[in-house]
């Protein structure tokens, strides 16, 4: 055989083997490539049944629940009854997350509170279970059912608003909810549960966020208190930036921020005032 025809085999094995290899090489990134999955979402209001939201005299007090597609949460739970008898109502906010396979998980808390439930629920079409707490969990949430209804935005808002109130007014006369598995640790550690001094526990927020805002605009009158974290953000009608006034409660005092004529300080805010709510209030 010529050494011509040597190097013609050779040169037919080379393109025979590289047909192979990176043949396999497209194939194999064929056979790994997957769709990406659509990403799923909570919207709209979900209603607690009615057997899951009995208490134990038989009254039914359901939870209304309403997700945000931008991953926010709020939980409504009217009062019952009248002004002799029933039960106040809750109020919750917090964040919503997909955990993929129809399983989504939760972080809220009391509107006037800063300590955080963490749940897991599983979606079913319109309906969905919320997982029951871990039994060591400081605050338990129990298995519960929920459907999907018919409610618009603002309706919902409306029962919000007045269960937010409602919880208020439970605060102001039985105090802040003990934990369920409640120790000494876990008392010394709720900042707001369990507080030596009694004044930060029994400060209604919407009364200070009144009084701060008549400091900073004493002839303007105050629409709303909403808290946001460890903030709350008190306004008139307008609710506008330079209308709404900042501020915390820490222990026994206020601290709240004014617009400031030039720069912000250090840390970013506006002027910062500091009272106690003993001197805020008049008491």
């Amino acid at each position: 055989m010529s050494k011509r025809n040597k190097w013609l085999i050779l040169f037919v094995f080379v393109v025979a083997a590289a047909i192979v290899v990176f043949g396999g090489i497209k194939d194999d990134s064929k056979s790994t490539s997957k769709p990406q999955q659509e990403r799923q979402i909570l919207s709209g209001v979900y209603k607690e049944n009615d057997d899951d939201a009995k208490r134990n005299d038989g009254t039914v007090q359901p939870d209304y629940i309403q997700f945000t597609k931008d991953g926010k949460v709020l939980i409504a739970q009217p009062e019952t009854g009248d002004e002799d008898s029933g039960y106040y109502g809750d109020a919750y906010r917090g964040t919503w997350k997909s955990l993929g396979d129809n399983k989504f998980k939760l972080k809220i808390h009391d509107v006037y509170d800063k300590d955080y439930y963490t749940l897991e629920l599983k979606k079913d079409g319109n309906n969905f279970t919320m997982k029951s707490t871990n039994d060591k969990a400081k605050y338990v949430w129990y298995e519960d059912d929920y459907s999907k209804i018919d409610m618009t935005a603002s309706d919902f808002m409306d029962m919000f608003n007045k269960a937010k109130d409602s919880d208020q007014q439970g605060i102001q006369e039985n105090g802040y909810a003990d934990p369920d598995n409640d120790s000494s640790s876990n008392a010394t550690s709720t900042s707001n549960h369990s507080d030596s001094d009694s004044s930060s526990t029994s400060a209604d927020p919407d009364e200070i966020g009144k009084a701060v805002y008549a400091r900073v605009f004493p002839s303007e009158q105050v629409d709303s208190v909403e808290q946001d974290g460890d903030s709350y953000y008190v306004s008139n009608e307008y609710h506008s930036a330079d209308s709404t006034v900042e501020f915390q409660i820490n222990g026994d005092k206020v601290t709240y921020w004014t617009q400031a004529d030039g720069d912000t300080t250090a840390d970013g805010k506006n002027n910062a005032h500091t009272v106690s709510i003993k001197d805020l209030l008049g008491n």
